[in-house]
């Protein structure tokens, strides 16, 4: 059978999975993303994607973001980045109601890749973000700084198919204080269908202050290759 076949097929079990066990009472997110980076020399990368995250498994729009920035590759190790994103999130889990929270947000980042072995990769990835909400109906404008660490293995099994684990703390400051806001730890396959074109699901568990959330995320990601450069993924 066709990977992408097998890909798809695991796509739907997860979602079955997840609508079957959390049902109505818990908050289960499908999250679609699109990635659109472009190269432009070994050194320099403009990235840009957007993302659309339902309410459980249906066509009610739980989030919408839009994210870019440029990446700066130091060598086949190092690489930085810095950007902008907007986010616009529902203020209530419930599809009766139709107010979206509005956040802009600055954010910056090195990562860092290591070979453990011919085919297994750990990928570090440390994350800063200076979030400024909107005010909404509920809530009052505010502003929070996020610090994010992402670990990730990578483990190749052919030049198609990667299998990857990882896991993200994420600890906040806002209103005065500094505190944990959330821990995500996810599996998923890497399927390329060439050098420039890969399509990615996975599952993510949330842990949150006050509730966990549940993630089948679906990425189609195109690289747009400028001067002949190849592709950095």
């Amino acid at each position: 059978m066709d990977i992408r076949k097998k890909l798809l097929g695991l796509t739907a079990i997860l979602l079955l999975t997840v609508q079957c066990s959390f049902g109505q009472k818990a908050q289960s997110i499908v999250w679609y993303t699109f990635q659109l980076p472009v190269q432009f020399s070994t050194k320099w990368q403009l990235q840009s994607d957007v993302s659309y995250r339902t309410i459980r498994v249906t066509g009610s729009a739980y989030q919408y973001t839009i994210r870019t920035g440029i990446r700066r590759f130091i060598n086949e190790k190092w690489n930085v980045a810095t950007g902008i994103a907007f986010f616009f999130t529902r203020t209530s889990f419930k599809k009766s109601v139709h107010e979206f929270g509005r956040e802009f947000r600055l954010w910056q980042e090195v990562l860092k890749e290591n070979k453990l072995r011919s085919k297994l990769s750990l990928i570090s990835r440390f994350r800063t973000e200076e979030r400024f909400f909107a005010a909404t109906s509920i809530k009052d404008a505010s502003f929070a700084m996020r610090l994010r660490f992402r670990m990730a293995l990578v483990q190749t099994l052919s030049d198609k198919l990667k299998l990857q684990i990882a896991d993200e703390y994420m600890q906040q400051l806002a209103v005065g204080e500094f505190i944990f806001q959330q821990n995500r730890l996810g599996a998923g396959a890497i399927y390329s269908v060439n050098k420039t074109t890969q399509l990615q699901v996975g599952y993510i568990w949330s842990n949150l202050t006050a509730i966990n959330q549940h993630f089948i995320t679906c990425t189609f990601s195109k690289t747009i290759l400028t001067n002949g450069i190849k592709n950095k993924g």
